[in-house]
This record gives structure tokens, sequence and C-alpha cells, in this order.
């Protein structure tokens, strides 16, 4: 499945960049922009955006924007 518009909106907001900038290959790295208020946010926005509570551990284990996207995707199944 591919990333739509909401998703990228909601990841350029939680990692405080540009929209432009997202895409499936961006890195979330934990020294750099992956942190625990990037994981809140991102936590929150899912939240009401998607309906679901995603499990924090899982969620900081992403390595990128992809696998943020297919755990969405699983939880919704």
């Amino acid at each position: 499945c591919t990333m739509d518009a909401k998703f990228k909106l909601l990841i350029a907001e939680a990692l405080e960049m540009d929209v432009d900038d997202v895409n499936e290959g961006l890195a979330l790295d934990p020294e750099n922009n992956w942190d625990s208020v990037a994981l809140l946010s991102a936590i929150s926005a899912i939240d009401t955006q998607y309906g679901i509570q995603l499990n924090g551990e899982k969620l900081a284990g992403c390595r990128s924007v992809s696998e943020v996207f297919e755990l969405i995707a699983k939880s919704q199944s």
C-alpha cells in the first residue's frame, strides 16, 4: 500500500520537517529525528487521524517511514 498525503503530513509534523521531504525511504534515526518527542507526537497524531493506539515500543523500533505506515496498516486490518 502507498502512503497517503494525510500520513505524510502526520510524519512531517511529528518530525518537524517539510512534508515534501517525507518519503517511504526516509530513515528514522533515534540520534537525529526520531526522539521521544517525535514518538509521542506521532502516537498522538496516529490516534487522532486513524483512531488506533500504536504500541510505543513497536513504533520506537521502526527505522523508516514505510515501517510506521506498515504498522498502521496492520493495526487497521
